[in-house]
């Protein structure tokens, strides 16, 4: 076992591994790609990224058999970047700017959003070209909203006016790609992570290849949990096991299912689907930081160790770690800064929902752009009405969970409370219990709230 676990944290920290460090520094390709050359590669890769990303919106590319899908996507392109240049200009010379845009920077941008939407929501039919180029337009802005937004936070804290526009576009249009939470955050996070010598470009190396190691590790053990445990048709494994598998059923298909599963096999599958879903962002993420730090940015993993996580706020922060800083950034501090200054629990408690509930939901309406765009509100509430629920659930207990740790701070039971052994496997317990059982209401079904709710209660036996 010491041997193993020997092995084990020398592949664990390969990329401090000085002797490889050295090894790697010694090849030419590492010296010649310095941060000058690396951030030209992505500048060009940005507009490629953001010509494919936007000719894929709003249609196949079956589609583009006649050429108005190309006049389209092409002007709507155009007007995108027009429009990200825009904002860089601002960035750069953000003290010249009116009072009020200086003010509330994010919420002038949000709302030009907001105008595009009521444009296309009461537009005339006679303007079909236009209206087709703004709907493109508008399907981009979820994905772009949050980069953009970072690159005026970094005008707004004057870091960004000796910046150039590639310095920006690189992270607005990622050759990484991702969701629209942007790993990595922004200019004045990337800028700080950046190797600029060949030994600290070497070091991000080893540190990319040892997620993308993981990515493959983590894409097994999936393979062999949708075998063993789900019995997926579609995974390989399965037709190997000749019908050997445990049957747990996904949530999805509880929530799915006219029979009803029993109470034992329900509170199972909430466990498991709470490690695949870790599980899953954990791949997802660990691509996206992994070429990340291939290009030189030695920035923070986006899942690290969830499930391990003692309180809830520490789960949060290690689930999705990019997400948890897009909401601290825009929603948290925010509120927290200006409101109940000299009430501070209220004001913890104000300034996490602003975060984990009001910043949470209105993310996942931007996410539901199609249903945004076409004002389907029936649509729109059969996702984001069990969101509602699932926020509130997260906020109440990010809440409580920061001020007991605020009040445990500093105390001699303090010590106690962290300790080891049962305590400890109890403390991750209760963390995996709490987000197990608000992922119920995560979890897209075609049930209404109150379908859902006595589900929901049945958990309980109620």
């Amino acid at each position: 076992m010491n041997a193993l676990g020997l092995w084990y944290d020398r592949l664990a920290q390969v990329h401090e591994n000085e002797r490889l460090i050295a090894w790697l520094q010694s090849f030419r390709v590492v010296h010649w790609l310095n941060a000058e050359r690396r951030r030209q590669i992505l500048f060009i890769g940005a507009i490629f990224a953001g010509v494919v990303g936007t000719f894929s919106r709003q249609a196949d590319w079956h589609d583009y058999q006649s050429p108005t899908p190309w006049l389209v996507h092409g002007a709507a392109f155009l007007l995108l970047f027009g429009i990200v240049y825009s904002l860089y200009l601002a960035a750069i010379h953000f003290r010249r700017l009116p009072a009020l845009i200086r003010g509330r920077p994010q919420i002038c941008f949000h709302c030009f959003f907001w105008a595009i939407l009521l444009i296309i929501w009461f537009a005339p039919e006679k303007t079909e070209f236009p209206l087709a180029v703004l709907i493109v337009v508008a399907a981009s802005f979820p994905y772009l909203i949050w980069r953009v937004g970072s690159m005026l936070l970094s005008g707004q804290r004057g870091r960004a006016s000796g910046s150039q526009f590639r310095d920006h576009l690189y992270y607005i249009w990622p050759v990484w790609d991702g969701t629209n939470t942007p790993p990595g955050k922004g200019y004045d996070h990337l800028s700080r992570a950046e190797a600029q010598t060949p030994e600290a470009y070497a070091r991000a190396i080893l540190g990319g290849i040892k997620l993308l190691l993981l990515v493959a590790l983590w894409k097994i053990v999936m393979q062999m949990m949708g075998a063993l445990v789900y019995g997926d048709p579609r995974n390989s494994l399965t037709h190997l096991l000749n019908g050997l598998y445990i049957g747990i059923p996904r949530l999805k298909q509880i929530l799915g299912s006219d029979a009803s599963t029993p109470l034992l096999v329900t509170w199972i599958s909430l466990y498991l689907e709470l490690i695949w879903e870790t599980l899953f962002l954990a791949v997802k993420g660990h691509v996206w930081v992994g070429v990340l730090r291939l290009f030189g940015f030695n920035v923070f993993r986006n899942t690290y160790k969830p499930l391990l996580a003692e309180t809830l706020v520490e789960f949060w922060n290690r689930y999705y770690y990019y997400f948890k800083e897009l909401m601290m950034e825009f929603f948290f501090f925010p509120a927290y800064v200006r409101y109940f200054r000299d009430r501070p629990a209220l004001r913890m408690i104000v300034a996490v929902f602003a975060a984990a509930f009001v910043g949470n939901m209105y993310y996942r309406l931007l996410q539901a752009k199609d249903s945004l765009i076409a004002a389907n509100v029936g649509k729109l509430w059969t996702v984001l009405g069990p969101r509602l629920i699932y926020c509130f659930l997260l906020a109440s207990g990010i809440a409580i969970s920061m001020l007991r740790q605020q009040k445990l701070r500093g105390r001699r039971d303090g010590a106690a409370a962290r300790a080891g052994g049962f305590p400890r496997v109890w403390r991750i317990a209760c963390v995996w219990t709490f987000f197990a059982i608000i992922n119920f209401w995560n979890v897209l079904a075609n049930l209404t709230i109150a379908e859902r709710g006595r589900l929901f209660l049945s958990l309980f036996g109620l």
